[in-house]
């Protein structure tokens, strides 16, 4: 897949997540199982979603990596001990569309840094993110994710 890669000006974002630490084998059940915790502490406690799931990613070089996914929510949350508050920061950030299967994602993330480097950018840090615009009853060739790449202010 051919993928155009764009730099947009985010506002800042408060979060509802659940944190846990995976690698490629374990991820999905665990994303599945963290964005079924969220949305149900958000219908207990009240809380107004605000945009499609995400999951934010901090990648290891053991190839293992601290995840925390969930939802933008309408202001910062006190959690319950199982979801808790993440908040992401304003930022210019380098972004590309995915579409297709989630195993496939690793090819937008490789062309986001390849397009990092070629335009002379450096990543605010390790920390990128995906954001799911597809739900369960589409087909995986045709999910739509969204993928980020927050960057040093130049």
């Amino acid at each position: 897949m051919s993928y155009k890669i764009h730099t947009v000006d985010l506002a800042a974002r408060h979060l509802a997540v659940r944190r846990f630490r995976g690698d490629l084998t374990t991820i999905g059940q665990q994303m599945g199982e963290a964005f079924g915790a969220v949305m149900a502490y958000a219908d207990r406690a009240g809380v107004q979603v605000q945009g499609p799931a995400l999951a934010v990613y901090d990648m290891h070089p053991d190839g293992k990596f601290e995840v925390a996914a969930g939802f933008p929510v309408s202001a910062p949350v006190n959690g319950d001990g199982d979801v808790v508050p993440y908040d992401l920061p304003a930022c210019e950030a380098a972004t590309t569309t995915h579409i297709g299967s989630y195993n496939d994602l690793g090819s937008a993330y490789a062309a986001i840094e390849a397009w990092v480097k070629e335009n002379g950018r450096e990543p605010l840090s390790s920390v990128m993110w995906d954001e799911y615009w597809s739900g369960p009853e589409v087909p995986q060739d045709q999910a739509r994710t969204e993928v980020f790449q927050p960057l040093k202010p130049q």
